[in-house]
């Protein structure tokens, strides 16, 4: 009889969270460093050169402004690409993970959900397009009702960068990386063990809390229900990433296209949008409720496993 070893549970959900997180600090650190690495060394080199002819408080002061203020402006400007390359890094962590997972629910003989036809994605992609209308609207009021000039100030800086930058990794990129983590690890990982709703509850909990603003946190959490439904019902992870970059990029384009700014021009406008968004996503939503197998409250099934 082969003896199994035995896995933390613990670890085996915080770890692949924790160095996700880790990665993203790390890199992000990194790439920072390394626009900024040109300003600081002329820094060091007018500090060390003028020492000697005052205060060196008053040259690191005098210097700091000419010098590092501008590196910290251009890390600041393009916040958004640099955002792009760390959750890049974060996706040799991910995809490393998701096909280990998968290769051992193979080898457990762990029965996969049957995937269903690519038909079946227009569905995600008219809800992706209807509800990024729905949702950018609904967090434009959030933010005039709460006043919130932390998510403003994200927003101006997402919509700062150019716009083929944003589709590219706001749209694409983060969608896909975050996806792979929350979705096809983390979630994957809980399901294992757990039902369809606890698994659902506690991997949109931590893909909430990445989110630094309240609005953006509600909005993950919901986001990340729907997007662990999607998930289940489709049999693949791609049906969850494909949702989330029509979201994204659909708010994008639209913003880019003025369509929020002439809707929110009058208020009427706006909230006919969202009553017309949801109706949309409603649809779609029992469309999608039709496809693939139904989502069973139960942990997935062993065959076939060696005692």
């Amino acid at each position: 009889m082969n003896q199994k070893k035995k896995q933390n549970p613990f670890w085996h959900l915080a770890g692949p969270l924790l160095g996700y997180w880790v990665i993203q600090l790390v890199a992000e650190i990194i790439v920072s460093m390394l626009v900024m690495l040109p300003y600081a060394a002329k820094y060091l080199s007018l500090v060390m050169s003028h020492a000697s002819e005052m205060n060196y408080t008053d040259v690191v002061n005098k210097y700091y402004m000419e010098t590092m203020q501008p590196g910290l402006e251009l890390v600041l400007k393009y916040a958004t690409e640099i955002n792009g390359v760390t959750a890049l890094f974060t996706l040799i962590l991910t995809v490393s993970l998701f096909r280990l997972d998968r290769k051992k629910e193979k080898q457990a003989g762990i029965p996969q959900r049957q995937k269903v036809s690519a038909g079946n994605y227009l569905w995600l992609i008219l809800m992706g397009a209807a509800g990024s209308i729905g949702v950018t609207c609904l967090s434009v009021l959030a933010q005039l009702a709460m006043n919130s000039n932390s998510y403003q100030q994200s927003v101006q800086s997402t919509y700062a960068a150019p716009i083929f930058v944003q589709v590219v990794v706001v749209g694409i990129i983060i969608p896909v990386a975050e996806e792979m983590m929350f979705r096809g690890v983390l979630y994957r990982r809980y399901r294992e063990t757990k039902g369809f709703y606890y698994a659902a509850l506690w991997s949109s909990v931590f893909f909430s809390v990445t989110h630094l603003t309240m609005i953006q946190t509600v909005y993950a959490f919901l986001l990340g229900i729907l997007l662990c439904y999607v998930y289940e019902k489709y049999g693949s992870v791609k049906a969850a990433i494909g949702l989330h970059i029509c979201l994204n990029t659909g708010s994008i384009l639209f913003t880019g296209g003025g369509l929020f700014r002439w809707l929110a021009g009058d208020l009427m406008r706006m909230g006919l949008a969202i009553i017309l968004s949801a109706f949309f996503c409603s649809v779609l939503f029992v469309m999608i409720q039709k496809t693939g197998d139904p989502v069973m409250e139960k942990k997935p099934s062993r065959e076939n496993d060696e005692p």
